[in-house]
């Protein structure tokens, strides 16, 4: 009965590790270089790096969304990106530049600008507003094109470094989130913060090792002598029961 019982908490255990979901959220208000402003006019750039570890076992992430807030300078002039592993996206490439408007978005600053892997409003080049604290939700810039490329260069220039990148990839490690502001003039912007939230399972072996151990707990309890002498006195008990009825 005792190998019965701890065989089960095993099985339980490598069932929820398998068919669970790991969750990392957190967001990053403190402890930027520079105080976090960005250079202006500056391919250098501002890096922030931050390290996940709260995924133990095997993981792979299947979702992302990142949110920035940053305060000043001009929308049209930023290029970001994110990187983890060999994973790489890129958030910003000059939004708004194209053959029809060669300086891109005019607002200044961005309000909980959101990037996530679902994102239904569609690509975030051409659709950020203008507006001061431009804002919304949207998929990842995803332009590897030279952000002082000819304006019509990002009409039809690829999406594809986007956060499918990261697909299967641990989440535990650096994460580097980096900001640049490619153009002279319009004052150095800050990043006064961002947020990152994975969305992780476990490595297809360890889906298998739980209905592996699953199927070993039924096959355990089925040859135990003492659950099938259970079972059969609680047959004939019904039996018997409904024989007096």
């Amino acid at each position: 009965m005792k190998r019965i019982v701890l065989t089960a908490l095993v099985s339980v255990g490598l069932n929820l590790h398998a068919l669970g979901g790991v969750y990392f959220n957190q967001t990053f208000n403190s402890g930027f270089q520079n105080g976090g402003v960005i250079p202006d006019g500056s391919l250098n750039g501002l890096a922030d790096t931050r390290t996940v570890s709260g995924a133990s076992g095997s993981w792979q992430i299947t979702g992302l969304t990142v949110v920035v807030n940053v305060s000043g300078g001009v929308n049209g002039d930023w290029y970001a990106y994110l990187t983890h592993g060999s994973g790489f996206a890129v958030l910003l490439n000059r939004v708004g530049v194209g053959s029809s408007d060669p300086f891109g978005a005019s607002g200044s600053g961005l309000s909980s600008l959101i990037f996530t892997t679902a994102a239904n409003s569609g690509n975030v080049h051409f659709l950020l507003g203008n507006g001061d604290g431009a804002g919304g939700t949207f998929a990842p810039d995803g332009r590897t094109i030279d952000s002082l490329s000819s304006p019509s260069a990002f009409d039809s220039a690829s999406t594809t470094a986007n956060f499918t990148t990261f697909n299967g990839l641990d989440p535990n490690g650096g994460w580097t989130l980096f900001f640049a502001d490619t153009v002279k003039g319009g004052g150095s912007p800050t990043l006064t913060s961002w947020s990152l939230d994975i969305t992780a399972v476990p490595e297809p072996v360890n889906v298998a090792l739980g209905v592996f151990a699953g199927a070993f707990v039924v096959v355990i309890v089925a040859r135990s002598r003492a659950v099938r002498n259970r079972f059969q006195r609680a047959r004939a008990a019904v039996v018997e029961w409904v024989d007096a009825v």
